[in-house]
């Protein structure tokens, strides 16, 4: 069936036919349309027949009534991407629009993607804000000018634009484009033969576009009949006073929605109940047995008077009234029961009951409003946020159906019934046996599903956990994406009922990606998800089950990964459709039965009712029909002390904190002779709520952990806190059992920076013996919560307070370690604590073929001797000959055990050549990045350790210094013909070259290569953390403070020289600006260009958002110049760009980070420009490409850990994610310290001038304060503000106190006034 109808066809007919051709110019029947223009730039047009095109163009928008009020109009040239113009509210004016579309260029290139561009179009250019008027009502119009093939899939594209309503028409020139796909009809699409008759079509495709904006042609979105839609009951519960157009509207959609159901006692039914302030009954659901007695009784469907609703009462109806079996609800029969609220108002009466008491019956509620509807009341009433539809107004129903039509017609799931007229609630599941399962989704997030497929797999999740009864005893569910690389959603133990799971699904974004390493995600799910620590119950009997859901081809080994999960009892379902390979994927499932396929994603959400039966029923070698209770841990004394965050800051939050609490404690065995609890708040000072012998039993501890309410106050002082814990709580007095050798845990939790030092006082605690835990949220300090923590893997960060639920199992398993096991268990954490990223470079040649099982059993001796875990010791190895390949990369695995079966897995790869050379750059730009887990910009030591048989056959001297450059410390071991003096040259330094005359002399040099990896166990502390990133003499460091607030310059080459390297970093620019908060509190971007004189393109405060940055930074243009004075660009960008004027704040403390691309050596000397760039605190980068020099980049960059030269433009997008995790890492400048004893006087610019940046300045104050040991005989601090004439705020004798200080500079207020008489303060000064 067509999903579209064509109103009317006949109208276009005639004016084709009745000679009404000659008057298509006149205007005065023009209403109002969004047009975009969608042009091919590609090799299929052509430099030479461009302007045919854009001529064609220019005449179509001469003949339209363009304005902000009639037709807007928007443009996209694409070829292997799209680039936007304009957007619809981009100009005004017919005028602007014509000279934009003038100034057209040919882009050029070899590839020519619809799909991309389409799926660009339907995502940038609809919404409100790039000026589209759907919800308005205005057409919504696509013409698609094209002169050859696609080279990309245009389904996803072409389906959004679909749903969003957008017609579209196309001109195919030439024999190669076929635009029928894509178009809104066949007749939709007009032909030109060559490039030369384009002039020619402007008259049949303006009928076409005009015809749309006068309403002569409509297209109406046709509610498809859904054929393989299942059981289900519906019913309709309508706000009638919403006003006739309104309740128009709503009965229009009910009618076209009921035209498109297989209505009957056997299929779907349909309810409809009017409310205003009271209820009425319009058609019970077994009323009507037919389509068209359904259709006939709509209307009485009609608006009625009323100012106020009663949403509550209404929906209290329906669960009593009407979802009733007499009635013809088939609730007990398990048949999904659907409710559509449709309102225009806020509810007078309370909604959170009697939509609970609906969601306990298992219905499932969605809910639509428009104009003074209540979105956050919406919410409370649909059973998932996914199901709330907000509309400007009801018209909006039958204009784009699909979002609504799609939740009806796929949502499935009744897993509970309650008998609504019994005074006592009878809660039943519908399986007849009691589910008990732990059910991980591995769901592929790569392009291949695509984010217009991705809500039918959310829907398909949404399906099958509506039918299961998820709590931690019953059903547990996990889930996790992947693409190139996995990422965790959640684990099993995260949500522990159906609602939360519902609607942590229905947030979840595709991650994206174009690779899809399916064997290596099932590989990790089986490691990181089905483990107790993560909520797996398979120690106690419980059946593991891992739901594959994929819509691409794998592009790694899956089949054995299959069979490992099938001997570890986890049963495999695949559920797949698009490009998904069906046949393999049967043999990925445990048994081919278990595969599921379906032939378009839209069909997916209804597959969840086809795998329900097998889904709770089928067992492979775990039995799950019984298993032993999780007991609580008994036997063992300890004393659990938390302290937590209490500032105002968790206000909204302290409810997750007293879960969490509960979460941790609830497990334990606490008794006074047990385990004993204790809870302190924080904030500035410490404030107890009980004691380690305040309570006796659990009951009691957990009544007064809910009971807690939040103490309150502005700022963290944990530090202080710290030593309150040590000296009162952790003491026998207030109930700690030290004395008696009981072990000691104290667990602390914040989600911000505590402004005093946190490291002295943990480190008290820890040499009282006491075990600290610290969690990190939101805004917390990973470094001050990894300082606090015994040591690294005791400190865990989550960045939102729901995500705390994922951490108690992980304290448990170490607050019920018998004692014998914990000390071992606390002596190992402590002797392996140095963190090293280590890789592998392995000779692959035929020269080692025989030698390889040598050179494993070697590796693997090294690795037994490393700390392998994610905050520890990472492991790569990689394999060259002609070529260099990665067997893993260094966040690959986080166990040693997995690392050394990785190892034993490797196979030997082969080849005639060994190109040490090639293989050291590759690692170089390839291995050690942070994509691939490399922790160089943290400071973590970097160490490649090569391996060789021979010598080189390329060179090796500029990429064994470039390793170097780079602080990457390489370790050559040599074997048979391998050249010492070669590996010298490689080596860090002479003395880390090693040979051996054959493979099994190896194991002999093995002691001492582990030797030479524990070279930095003695200076642990420079080599950890950001603060070495740059270097020990310098003026300025860097610490972490929970901000993300940046000033970002990218200073960019525009000289002749480099101007083929434009569209890579532009490309560099727009990724980087994708991973970025851009806001104006956030992250701020300027643009700079230079060559024999330096440009602003756009400075730090022009643009506000993502957005607009992307857009500026794709309209780019290089800017030409015979020179490149580089030295001349890095003074501008100090004296005009990194200002207060120009949008820098820098004044504020917030990081200035500064990305120098260039393509040559500077015509101008840099140093002195680069040394005053570092004396301000400017972070430089500095990125050479193709003629740059490595001395003069080393005297720009701020240290050699921002220096990178890379050989060829093209490289640079191969560095953009190790950078970019650098400028998302939290880092802040902090003021010069000074020695000894010193008496300050802050002297202020008090004038008119400075009344918008006086906050930044008393920021600059405290902070410096901060850094200060205030007292009588320490460091003394005044303050005095000045204009016209000095004032002093308070002397240097006033305060003795540094938070007298502080407070007294929080309550500056600005002095005003002019002139600015400095001379005359600075006299003051003297004489005070």
């Amino acid at each position: 069936m067509r999903r579209h109808r064509l109103l009317p066809l006949c109208a276009l007919l005639a004016v084709l036919f009745t000679g009404l051709l000659p008057n298509l110019d006149a205007q005065e029947a023009q209403d109002s349309a969004d047009l975009i223009l969608l042009i091919d730039g590609s090799q299929n047009v052509g430099a030479a027949n461009f302007p045919f095109v854009r001529d064609l163009v220019l005449r179509i928008i001469e003949r339209l009534d363009v304005g902000r009020d009639t037709v807007r109009v928007a443009l996209v040239l694409y070829n292997g991407s799209p680039e936007i113009k304009f957007y619809l509210n981009s100009y005004d004016s017919k005028s602007s629009v014509l000279e934009a579309v003038k100034g057209l260029t040919y882009s050029g290139g070899d590839e020519s993607n619809l799909g991309a561009a389409l799926e660009e179009v339907a995502n940038s250019l609809l919404s409100q804000t790039a000026g589209g008027r759907a919800d308005d009502g205005v057409p919504q119009m696509l013409v698609v000018i094209s002169a050859g093939p696609t080279t990309d899939d245009t389904g996803a594209g072409d389906r959004a634009l679909k749903r969003a309503g957008v017609i579209t028409i196309g001109l195919a020139i030439g024999d190669g484009a076929d635009l029928e796909a894509v178009a809104t009809d066949k007749s939709f699409v007009l032909s030109a033969p060559d490039f030369r008759t384009v002039a020619n079509m402007g008259d049949q495709l303006f009928l076409y576009v005009n015809g749309v904006i006068q309403r002569t042609i409509i297209v109406q979105n046709e509610f498809t009949e859904v054929l393989a839609v299942g059981k289900r009951d519906i019913i309709f519960l309508i706000d009638n006073t919403m006003g006739s157009q309104g309740i128009n509207s709503v009965r229009e959609f009910i009618r076209r929605f009921v035209d498109s159901m297989p209505i009957g006692p056997d299929n779907v039914q349909v309810g409809v109940a009017q409310f205003s302030n009271v209820p009425r009954l319009e058609m019970d659901l077994n009323s009507h047995s037919t389509k068209e007695a359904v259709v006939g009784a709509l209307g009485g469907i009609k608006p009625r008077p009323g100012q106020t609703i009663n949403i509550g009462a209404a929906l209290d109806f329906v669960r009593t009234n009407m979802l009733r079996a007499e009635k013809g609800s088939r609730i007990q029969q398990g048949v999904p029961q659907l409710l559509l609220l449709m309102t225009s108002k806020r509810s007078s009466d309370s909604v959170e009951g009697p939509a609970q008491a609906l969601q306990r019956m298992g219905v499932l509620t969605l809910a639509s409003g428009s104009k003074a509807a209540d979105e956050e009341e919406l919410k409370q009433i649909a059973f998932a946020e996914s199901v709330v539809f907000m509309l400007r107004d009801f018209r909006a129903l039958t204009r784009s159906p699909r979002p609504i039509l799609d939740a009806l017609t796929t949502l499935a799931g009744v897993v509970v019934t309650e008998v609504p007229t019994e005074p006592v609630v009878e809660i039943t599941t519908v399986q007849t046996q009691r589910v008990i399962r732990d059910i991980v989704f591995l769901v592929d997030g790569s392009n291949y599903i695509g984010s217009s497929n991705f809500p039918y797999v959310r829907d398909f999740i949404i399906n099958v956990v509506n039918q299961l009864e998820i709590r931690p005893d019953r059903v547990q569910i996990g889930l996790l994406q992947f693409a190139d690389r996995p990422k965790i959603e959640f684990y099993l133990n995260s949500h522990r009922s159906r609602q939360d799971v519902v609607d942590r699904v229905s947030q979840l974004r595709l991650t994206g990606g174009s690779v899809l390493n399916t064997g290596a995600a099932m590989n990790y799910a089986l490691a990181n998800m089905f483990q107790p620590s993560t909520g797996s119950r398979r120690r106690q009997g419980v059946q593991q089950v891992l739901v594959l859901i994929t819509g691409g081809p794998a592009q790694d080994e899956v089949k054995s990964v299959a069979d490992k999960l099938a001997l570890a009892g986890v049963l495999t379902f695949t559920v797949s459709s698009g490009q998904a390979d069906d046949a393999l994927l049967k043999t990925v499932a445990f048994v081919p039965d278990l595969a599921y396929h379906a032939a378009r994603f839209s069909d997916l959400p209804a597959v969840a009712e086809v795998i329900m039966p097998k889904l709770i029923t089928v067992v492979g070698d775990t039995d799950v029909t019984s298993f032993p209770e999780e007991t609580v841990v008994s036997g063992a004394e300890r004393d659990v002390a938390f302290l937590i965050d209490g500032s105002d800051n968790v206000r909204a939050d302290f409810a997750y904190i007293r879960d969490f609490i509960i979460k941790v404690i609830e497990p334990l065995d606490i008794g006074i002779d047990k385990v004993r609890i204790s809870v302190v708040q924080h904030s500035e000072r410490p404030t107890p709520s009980f004691y380690l012998n305040t309570y006796q039993t659990k009951d009691e501890v957990i009544r007064a952990v809910n009971g807690m309410s939040l103490a309150g106050g502005r700022s963290l002082n944990t530090g202080q806190a710290l030593r309150f814990m040590k000296d009162t709580i952790l003491s026998e007095r207030h109930g700690s059992r030290a004395a008696q050798n009981v072990p000691q845990f104290l667990i602390i939790l914040t989600g911000g920076r505590s402004r005093d030092n946190v490291k002295e006082p943990a480190g008290a605690l820890k040499t009282e013996g006491v075990v600290p835990f610290g969690v990190g949220v939101k805004d917390a300090d990973p470094r001050q919560i990894e300082a606090i923590s015994h040591n690294p893997s005791f400190a865990f960060t989550v960045k939102e307070f729901s995500e705390l639920s994922a951490i108690p199992q992980r304290l448990n398993n170490y607050l019920s370690l018998p004692n014998e096991e914990l000390t071992v268990v606390l002596q190992q954490v402590q002797s392996n604590t140095v963190k090293r990223d280590i890789v592998f470079l392995l000779d692959g040649s035929d020269n080692t073929r025989n030698g390889f099982p040598e050179i494993k059993l070697f590796i693997k001796s090294i690795v037994e001797h490393l700390s392998v875990d994610e905050n520890q010791d990472r492991v790569s190895v990689v394999q060259f000959a002609d070529n260099p390949e990665v067997n893993f990369d260094l966040n690959s695995y986080k166990a040693k055990n997995d690392t050394l079966s990785a190892i034993d897995n490797l196979r030997h790869k082969g080849g005639r050549r060994l190109d040490i050379g090639g293989a050291l750059q590759f690692v170089r730009h390839s291995v050690f990045t942070s994509s691939t887990g490399s922790r160089r910009l943290e400071g973590v030591p970097q160490i490649l350790i090569l391996l060789s048989s021979k010598p080189s056959t390329d060179n090796v001297r500029s990429p064994a210094f470039a390793l170097k450059e780079h602080d990457i410390m390489s370790v050559g071991v040599g074997v048979g013909d391998a050249k010492l003096s070669e590996l010298e040259m490689i080596a860090f330094k002479p003395g880390f070259a090693y040979k051996v005359t054959d493979f099994s002399k190896l194991p002999s040099i093995q002691s001492q290569l582990v030797a030479t990896l524990n070279i930095n166990k003695d200076t642990e502390e420079t080599m950890t953390g950001i603060s070495d990133l740059v270097g020990k003499n310098s003026t300025v460091e860097y610490i972490p403070t929970g901000s993300n607030k940046r000033d970002i310059v990218f200073l960019l080459d525009g000289s002749d020289d480099s101007r083929n390297g434009l569209p890579a970093i532009r490309e560099f620019i727009r990724r980087m600006v994708e991973e970025l908060d851009i806001d104006e509190d956030k992250v701020r971007v300027a643009v700079v260009q230079y060559s024999d004189d330096t440009r602003v393109y756009f400075n730090l405060k022009t643009h506000r958002s993502k957005k607009a940055i992307i857009y500026a930074v794709r309209s780019l243009r290089h800017k030409g110049g015979r020179l490149r004075n580089t030295g001349a660009a890095l003074q501008f960008v100090r004296d005009h760009v990194f200002t207060a004027s120009s949008g820098s704040r820098r004044l504020e403390g917030v990081p200035q980070i500064l990305f120098l691309l260039t393509g040559g050596k500077s015509d101008d000397d840099v140093s002195g420009p680069a040394t005053n760039l570092k004396q301000i605190g400017i972070l430089s980068f500095a990125i050479g490409m193709k003629n740059t020099e490595e001395q003069e980049l080393q005297k720009i960059a701020f240290s050699s850990r921002f220096l990178f030269n890379l050989p060829v433009f093209g490289e640079l997008l191969s560095i953009q994610p190790e950078i970019a995790a650098f400028v998302r890492a939290e880092i802040q400048t902090e003021p010069p310290t000074v020695v000894g004893k010193k008496d300050i006087v802050f002297l202020l610019d008090g004038s008119d001038d400075t009344r918008s940046g006086f906050p930044a300045m008393k920021s600059f104050v405290h902070r410096v304060v901060d850094t200060l040991s205030v007292g009588e005989n320490k460091d003394r601090v005044s303050v005095v503000q000045y204009s016209r004439d000095p004032q002093t705020h308070f002397s240097l004798n006033t305060y003795t106190e540094k938070q007298d200080v502080l407070a007294a500079v929080e309550q500056l207020n600005h002095k005003g006034g002019k002139p600015l008489n400095t001379a005359a303060a600075l006299n003051y000064f003297l004489q005070i």
